[in-house]
C-alpha cells in the first residue's frame, strides 16, 4: 500500500496523522472509493464530482481542486505501480482543538490510499452470495444523509457485524418506513417478470456510481426499469437480484436469510447486464472520452 497524505508520497508506516484530527475524533470527513481498469481510474470525474457534493453536504471545503486530486491520484498510482488499484480518497476536516466548531481547524487534510486490487473469487459470481436482511435501519436523511459519502460509518459498521454473525456476505438494511434501502457496501437490485427495479433516492441511499451506469445499460438495452420503494417480500419474491458496488461490479445474490431467490442460481438478466456491464467498462478505458483519458496530456 501507498499513501499520498497532503501531498506527499509515503509509505503505510509511516502515513500518520494528529490525534485532533477531526476526522478522527467525530468523523467528521468524506471519502471516496475508486478502481481501475488497464490502469486507469474509472469514471474518475464523475467520483470526483461526487466528492464536492458530499463536502458540500458537510460544510466542507475541499483543500485542493478537485484538477488538483486527480493529478495527485495519478502520482500516487504511478508510484504504486500495481497491475490494477483500489484507491481510496480521504478529505477531513483537519486537525484541530476539541470541539464540534469546523473553525476549530486550521485547514482540511486529503489522503489518498492506493492498495493492489485482487480479483474477486469467482465463485461469487458463478453460485451467487447470501445476504442478511438486518435489524439495523439506515440513518435518517435528516439525520446523516445516506447521500453524503461520510467517514462516519457507524451505521454500516453495526450492520456489518449484524450480517458476518448470520455469515453473509453483505447485509441489507431497511430505511425507517421498512422499505428496502442499501447493503453496507452496495446498492441492491431485484428482477421481476423481466422488470428491474431498484430502490430510489427518497429511500435513503447514496447515489451509486456502479448503480447508475447499471440503469443506463439497461434502459440501452430495451429492459424495463423502476426506481421505488421496494419491501423486503419484493426481495423474497423476486426472479433474481443482485449487488453493485465499485470494486467488484455485479454480484448475484441467490439468498436472503433463509429464503431462496429465484431459482438459486445467478439468474440470466443478472448475468446478461453484468457481461453488458464489462463490455461497457472496456469500451469506456478504451475510448478517448473515458473521463482520464487525456489527463496526461
Amino acid at each position: 500500500m501507498l499513501i499520498n497524505l497532503n501531498g506527499k508520497i509515503v509509505p503505510k508506516s509511516e502515513a500518520k496523522v494528529s490525534i485532533f484530527d477531526h476526522g478522527f475524533l467525530y468523523g467528521d470527513s468524506i471519502y471516496e472509493t475508486v478502481r481501475t481498469y488497464d490502469g486507469r481510474p474509472f469514471l474518475l470525474d464523475l467520483h470526483l464530482a461526487r466528492l464536492q457534493e458530499s463536502a458540500q453536504g458537510i460544510n466542507l471545503e475541499l483543500p485542493i481542486s478537485p484538477e488538483q486530486l486527480k493529478q495527485e491520484l495519478i502520482k500516487t498510482l504511478e508510484a504504486a505501480r500495481y497491475p490494477e488499484s483500489y484507491i481510496r480518497i480521504i478529505v477531513t476536516r483537519g486537525e484541530g482543538d476539541i470541539g464540534y466548531d469546523p473553525k476549530l481547524c486550521s485547514s482540511p487534510s486529503f489522503i489518498i490510499l492506493v492498495t493492489q486490487l485482487m480479483p474477486p473469487p469467482p465463485v461469487i459470481y458463478e453460485k451467487g452470495v447470501t445476504i442478511a436482511l438486518v435489524s439495523v435501519r439506515r440513518n435518517l436523511a435528516s439525520a446523516i444523509n445516506p447521500a453524503v459519502k461520510s467517514g462516519n460509518l457507524l451505521n454500516q459498521t453495526l450492520a456489518w457485524m449484524e450480517g458476518a454473525r448470520h455469515e453473509a456476505y453483505e447485509a441489507l438494511m431497511l430505511n425507517h418506513k421498512g422499505e428496502l434501502a442499501e447493503c453496507t457496501m452496495s446498492n441492491i437490485f431485484v428482477v421481476k417478470n423481466r422488470t428491474l427495479s431498484t430502490p430510489a433516492l427518497d429511500c435513503g441511499i447514496l447515489l451509486g456510481i456502479t448503480r447508475k451506469l447499471v440503469l443506463e445499460i439497461a434502459q440501452l438495452n430495451g429492459l424495463e426499469v423502476k426506481e421505488s420503494s421496494l419491501s423486503p417480500e419484493d426481495l423474497w419474491q423476486a426472479d433474481e437480484a443482485f449487488l453493485t458496488v465499485t470494486s467488484r461490479e455485479i454480484i448475484p445474490v441467490v439468498r436472503c436469510d433463509h429464503q431462496v431467490i429465484g431459482s438459486g442460481v445467478p439468474g440470466p438478466i443478472t448475468k446478461f447486464l453484468h457481461a453488458k456491464y464489462r463490455q461497457k467498462v472496456k469500451e469506456l478505458t478504451k475510448s478517448s472520452l473515458h473521463p482520464i483519458a487525456e489527463m496526461r496530456n
